[in-house]
């Protein structure tokens, strides 16, 4: 019984830094500019605290960084094909 209750100890922590990742991305992507730029910096450059949730919720954070790198490569050549 113990294991069980650590293991749905960490898996809600793992979810709660998941939702902190995930408001980062949000705000990213769509939030005021004073925003985008905190998350901007977050995802891409802090080497503290972006290991640390990375890893709170569960990711490899080079590995997560690196996607996040190839979505905003992606997002970038989309941009500059759009443009007349």
């Amino acid at each position: 019984m113990d294991s069980q209750v650590f293991h749905n100890q960490r898996s809600a922590n793992e979810r709660l830094w998941q939702a902190v990742i995930d408001s980062a991305i949000a705000e990213w992507v769509r939030g005021p500019m004073q925003y985008k730029r905190k998350a901007e910096y977050f995802l891409f450059q802090d080497e503290d605290d972006f290991p640390l949730v990375c890893r709170s919720a569960g990711l490899n954070p080079e590995s997560f960084r690196e996607t996040l790198w190839m979505i905003r490569a992606r997002t970038a050549s989309g941009l500059n094909t759009n443009v007349a």
